[in-house]
């Protein structure tokens, strides 16, 4: 009877922690949003949601100075840590609405008015350290989207965050 009470708590333990590391995995390739216009440029992470889907942080870095490439550069890398260690999210439809990062840096109130006046690229971070940039066209067919890719370079691991930057600028 104990030893069966003991089996059934160590299980538990280990379900607890499995489930634990499980909800914190974020899928690969990491994702980061670049929006430039209004005179900045926004960087803002994509995290996974609890339920299966991507969505934009609420967290985000404002650069005014679009050419410090030091802080654009390190920008993008710290955007990627912050992935990395942050837990899944759980925000309901309007917590992420009330808590959308592009509302607090735009002078637009809707997407529809950020979206006719900011472009964005994609920055994709690979687990072998490469990454993935791909700037984005405005979608005529569906308002309110990004289409179809306009550039896309793959820059290797290891570069330093003056490299990083050159190549965000010349994508967006």
């Amino acid at each position: 009877q104990s030893c069966l009470r003991s089996l059934r708590e160590v299980v538990k333990k280990f379900l607890e922690r499995i489930r634990g590391i499980y909800m914190n995995i974020h899928t690969w390739p990491l994702l980061i949003h670049v929006y430039k216009g209004e005179n900045r440029i926004l960087i803002i992470p994509t995290i996974d949601h609890k339920a299966g889907y991507s969505i934009e942080s609420d967290w985000y870095i404002n650069i005014k100075n679009m050419e410090d490439c030091v802080e654009l550069g390190t920008g993008v890398i710290q955007t990627v840590d912050f992935i990395k260690n942050s837990p899944l999210s759980s925000l309901t439809p309007k917590e992420r609405e009330q808590s959308a990062s592009w509302k607090k840096n735009s002078k637009y109130k809707s997407w529809l008015s950020f979206w006719k006046n900011n472009y964005l690229a994609y920055v994709k971070y690979f687990l072998d350290g490469h990454f993935e940039i791909c700037s984005l066209q405005w979608s005529e067919k569906r308002r309110g989207m990004y289409g179809d890719t306009i550039k896309k370079i793959s820059l290797p691991s290891g570069l330093e965050v003056e490299e990083i930057c050159k190549e965000v600028k010349y994508i967006i």
